[in-house]
């Protein structure tokens, strides 16, 4: 009854959504059938991706386990009171078979008594999840009974921040305690960006045991689009050093962020003679406060200068020539833009009536800003990312850079993607080493996905560049992480020489010349028959597993293979290659090589007096590999 309810309350608005929700729910319940003994606690992954709808589909998987016996929810969402509103807001008009629960209404929760099936919905705040703790044990409801939590955004602030400490961080130990209450617990992160998860230790009690990714609708625009090879239309590469020039003082926009502005006042024109009243600019430069104040300054006073430039008889003509350039980019991708005349007299009219706000979204915020109706350019860092909802966000100028970027941190800052956009008149001014950063995450991504909808959660690898860390690493037990360097030989020190014969046969067609280009197919084929060694220091799974993840990601990825035959190693040495072998590899520097000697294996050698094949594997030089060992 519960879930019929709801998917006809969707279906509405969509029957596209209301077909994935149902797929997803049932699909979880299926793991919970599976694993779930009602005395445990069970943790599984809901994957999505970035603004894909994951609120409908918790939402639907709710009232999917109400129907099924469950009758007592709780919804984490982040720290932010808007958000818990809305998602609040949200549940009550669409769950309305269900007692729906806000983190104030305690005596609504006490009175009720769970008469019928209850959704609490609650910020992860210290003060509210220690509140709740002690209100449920103290109501005496938690007793003999399951409860089943969904983590929003479970990555972000859930997870123990203090491991490394030895310690447990304050929301972590409130999470704990709180499913700790129950008989059991069913506890669901749910994330775009799960790469933190992933790597959590079997140890920590965080690591899920299953995993269940729902693919956008058809009409979400996402990585794919945005940051494809080749470039999109809707990308606009900017100076690599725009941010300099603001941090600098200048009193000029800077060439990028000039043209980001010109492109928005004309997307605004434009929806305004189609009779739209709402559209985003998101400028995202920094981290720092003083750079959003730089930038809603000198956003600010050209404005006030295009209405000069557009009105004074000197600038005119050039300012409406670089307005016209601006409007033939945007009409080469959406060709029934309204015609330059009717945009420009509509250009004039926003600068002149100044129906464009400029708003500083940061820690310093006022509560009750809102940007969901009007013409509203954004600003700001952190507050602009992780569940982050922007409509009709049409334009975006993104220059925010690091050392060494967090893979889960700046694809959360990708708030363009989503499903309210026009996709012609879509833009994002960024400069060239961001895109190709982006383009990186996304395809990391891409491969995430497909190993997860392939094989579910067993062997995953984390694949990026070594200049880009998954995650962060304090939440992440360093002595249960493992990661795989490339650019360094790795070989077995005490091969196994059960799989003699097999390598003989399979390596018979390659003879000792230099070098042999082999397929990615066939170097798997030939790892898969080195299997294991005779004290598992060769890592034969999490190789097969690094090499299906390039063979993935990296089509043009380049296999090599090197056979020698004949060799008297001693066992033991620490050390395989010869120096023109171990040469030859540095000289392949890109290329994933498998080195392998046929070892005579000799007793006075200290082996068995059996033959044996000794593997060398080298993975490209500045690609890192990350799962866990535990």
């Amino acid at each position: 009854m519960h879930f019929v309810n709801y998917i006809n309350s969707i279906k509405l608005t969509s029957s596209e959504l209301a077909d994935s929700v149902e797929n997803t729910s049932t699909k979880l319940s299926t793991h919970i059938q599976e694993k779930f003994d009602y005395k445990s606690n069970l943790t599984g992954l809901l994957l999505g991706n970035v603004q894909s709808g994951k609120t409908a589909q918790m939402l639907g998987s709710i009232a999917k386990f109400a129907d099924e016996g469950f009758d007592l929810f709780i919804l984490l969402s982040t720290d932010n009171i808007y958000l818990q509103q809305q998602t609040l807001l949200r549940a009550k008009s669409s769950l309305t078979s269900l007692n729906i629960i806000g983190e104030d209404d305690d005596l609504t929760f006490l009175t009720a008594k769970l008469s019928k099936p209850t959704l609490v919905i609650l910020k992860k705040n210290t003060n509210i999840l220690k509140k709740w703790r002690n209100l449920i044990s103290s109501s005496g409801l938690a007793s003999g009974r399951p409860v089943v939590i969904f983590d929003d955004e479970a990555d972000a602030a859930s997870l123990n921040t203090l491991v490394n400490k030895k310690s447990i961080s304050q929301i972590n130990n409130h999470l704990n305690s709180l499913k700790e209450l129950f008989t059991g617990s069913i506890y669901i992160q749910v994330t775009a960006t799960p790469q933190s998860v992933l790597l959590q230790s079997s140890i920590s009690g965080w690591k899920p045991s299953f995993v269940e990714y729902f693919s956008p609708g058809s009409n979400y625009i996402g990585g794919d689009f945005i940051y494809s090879e080749p470039k999109s239309f809707c990308i606009k590469i900017t100076n690599e050093n725009e941010l300099d020039d603001i941090k600098s003082g200048a009193d000029f926009l800077p060439l990028g962020l000039r043209s980001a502005l010109l492109t928005y006042l004309i997307i605004c024109s434009e929806f305004s003679l189609k009779g739209k009243s709402n559209c985003n600019f998101l400028v995202h430069p920094s981290v720092r406060i003083a750079d959003h104040e730089s930038f809603a300054t000198i956003l600010g006073e050209n404005l006030n200068s295009f209405l000069f430039e557009i009105t004074d008889e000197s600038t005119r003509a050039s300012f409406l020539k670089e307005l016209s350039n601006t409007w033939l980019d945007l009409q080469s991708s959406q060709p029934d833009i309204s015609s330059l005349e009717d945009v420009k007299e509509k250009v004039l009219e926003i600068l002149d009536q100044q129906n464009l706000s400029i708003i500083v979204l940061n820690s310093k915020t006022s509560v009750g800003v809102t940007y969901n109706i009007g013409f509203n350019i954004l600003i700001g860092g952190n507050s602009l990312g992780r569940g982050v909802t922007l409509q009709n966000l049409q334009v975006v100028y993104y220059c925010r850079k690091s050392k060494t970027p967090q893979a889960d941190t700046f694809w959360q800052h990708a708030r363009v993607f989503g499903y309210d956009r026009v996709k012609g008149l879509l833009r994002v001014f960024t400069p060239p080493s961001l895109f190709e950063l982006f383009k990186e995450l996304n395809y990391s991504n891409k491969l995430l996905i497909q190993q997860i909808v392939s094989s579910g959660i067993e062997g995953i690898q984390l694949i990026y560049p070594k200049n880009i860390n998954p995650t962060r690493k304090n939440v992440l037990d360093k002595d249960y992480l493992n990661v795989l360097v490339g650019g360094v030989n790795l070989f077995s020190t005490y091969p196994s020489d059960s799989s003699t014969s097999h390598l003989d046969s399979l390596l018979a067609e390659y003879d000792e010349s230099e070098k042999h280009d082999i397929t990615g197919k066939g170097f798997l084929e030939v790892l898969e028959a080195i299997g294991k060694d005779r004290i598992n220091e060769w890592e034969s799974t999490k190789f097969q597993n690094c090499t299906k993840a390039l063979i993935e990601k990296r089509p043009t990825q380049k296999f090599t293979i090197i056979v020698r035959r004949d060799r008297n190693i001693s066992k033991g040495t620490g050390t395989m290659l010869s120096p023109t072998d171990r040469k030859l590899g540095d000289s392949l520097p890109h290329n994933t090589i498998l080195t392998l000697y046929r070892i005579n294996g000799a007793i006075e050698k200290g082996w068995d007096g059996k033959d044996l094949w000794m593997p060398n594997i080298k993975f490209p030089e500045g690609v890192c590999f990350y799962d866990t060992i535990g």
